[in-house]
């Protein structure tokens, strides 16, 4: 789950000499929670917090330098691009980001309107919720799909019994939690768009700059603290 804004993360830890991806699914599934593994480290609130920042800043001092606010976001994340590169470190979540980034600035300079760089997150948060309300509606909740699927292939289960949680009568608290977990996500993702969405209509780019820091990476950490909590591994 991309920080749709869902991001992945840092290094992860190692079982059984198989690295696992670090992050969202390895955060939860985890036996004690990580904050620092659920956001990227300090190298990941950089890399995310960063070019929103710059860019909220640039323009609440000078409204009419759209364009020197669009270059520099996008030089925050082509620097993040180039110091993993440099550090041949992991590079999903900084492209992503810089693509992010990239989609964003283009569709702000297309329009000439500052708000329209935030578009994109709004429409990625919306499309989260409506993929984790779905797999609400059709019983199928998405944690408990990635739950199986990365126990299937980490863990070495059987691949056919991924979804044994979905229909094993001793599995039916596991079924619940995943529900739980599940609306948790997709809490987060409503609450996103119902802040804001509003801002983003009225045109308020300094307000809707300072929720989506707020809104991002802290609501993350803490949403995935929770889903944590209802599903993390039990002895």
């Amino acid at each position: 789950m991309s920080r749709g804004h869902a991001p992945e993360q840092g290094p992860g830890a190692r079982e059984e000499g198989l690295a696992r991806p670090s992050g969202g699914l390895d955060a939860i599934s985890a036996q004690a929670f990580d904050v620092s593994t659920a956001v990227g480290g300090w190298r990941g609130i950089i890399e995310s917090v960063a070019p929103t920042l710059i860019f909220v800043t640039i323009v609440a001092l000078r409204p009419s330098a759209l364009i020197p606010a669009l270059v520099a976001s996008l030089a925050i994340s082509v620097v993040g691009l180039v110091a993993r590169l440099a550090a041949r470190q992991g590079l999903t979540q900084v492209i992503g980001g810089a693509a992010l980034a990239a989609i964003s600035a283009a569709w702000a300079w297309r329009t000439g309107k500052a708000e329209d760089f935030y578009i994109t997150g709004l429409l990625i948060n919306a499309g989260w919720l409506a993929l984790t309300a779905g797999s609400l509606a059709l019983r199928w909740p998405l944690v408990g799909v990635l739950m199986g699927l990365w126990r299937a292939t980490t863990d070495g289960e059987d691949g056919a019994g991924w979804a044994s949680w979905r229909k094993d009568p001793a599995l039916r608290a596991d079924r619940r939690r995943y529900t739980w977990g599940t609306a948790v996500l997709a809490g987060m993702f409503a609450l996103r768009l119902v802040i804001e969405l509003p801002l983003y209509l009225a045109g308020a780019v300094g307000p809707l700059g300072a929720a989506r820091i707020i809104l991002g990476l802290p609501l993350y950490a803490l949403t995935l603290w929770i889903v944590w909590l209802l599903v993390r591994p039990r002895d």
